[in-house]
């Protein structure tokens, strides 16, 4: 599985729009605590309409 920082703001953007389109997905979400502070997300979705292609987060800025 490939792993990208990502800006949360796009990433929050487009999965928006990506549920605004869709009449029902199916979404799994996994937390796994760490023994840090930091815990693992992983979201999927499923039954997801057309093509992802328009999935295109950047890394997170400097602010």
């Amino acid at each position: 599985m490939m792993r990208k920082l990502c800006e949360a703001g796009q990433l929050l953007a487009w999965l928006r729009e990506v549920l605004k389109h869709a009449k029902a997905i199916d979404v799994d979400v996994v937390v796994v605590d760490t023994a840090e502070s930091r815990s693992l997300v992983q979201i999927t979705l499923h039954d997801v309409p057309g093509p992802l292609g328009g999935l295109q987060v950047g890394p997170p800025s400097d602010d």
